[in-house]
C-alpha cells in the first residue's frame, strides 16, 4: 500500500474566483496548471502535471483524487460537508506525493 511522502498546498488565487478560471501553483517537482469550472451545480477540475499530463480531480471534500497513479493525489481539505460555488476558497489544496 503507497502512503503519501510530501503534502503540499496550494495557494489559491489573489481576487475573486469566477466560475471559470485557472492559474499556476508551484511545487519543488515543477509547475501544476489547475483549471476549475463551475457547472452542472458543482465544480469541476484539471490539472496539468509539470510533465504536460492532464488529469481530471474530484472537487469533493476530504477525498483523494488520483489514486490510481503512482505520482501524485490531490485532495481538498476542509472542515465543509461539501463544497459549493461559494465556499472553494474555504478549503486547502493538497498536492500528495506518493512515497
Amino acid at each position: 500500500m503507497k502512503s503519501a511522502k510530501e503534502l503540499n498546498s496550494v495557494q489559491w488565487p489573489n481576487g475573486d474566483i469566477n466560475e471559470n478560471f485557472s492559474f499556476s501553483a508551484i511545487h519543488p517537482d515543477g509547475v501544476f496548471k489547475f483549471t476549475f469550472k463551475y457547472f452542472n451545480d458543482r465544480w469541476n477540475a484539471w490539472v496539468q502535471l509539470p510533465d504536460g499530463e492532464t488529469r481530471a480531480i474530484g472537487v469533493a471534500p476530504n477525498v483523494i483524487s488520483c489514486t490510481g497513479f503512482l505520482d501524485y493525489g490531490f485532495a481538498f481539505s476542509t472542515d465543509l460537508t461539501e463544497i459549493d460555488k461559494e465556499s472553494l476558497r474555504d478549503t486547502v489544496l493538497l498536492i500528495i506525493t506518493w512515497e
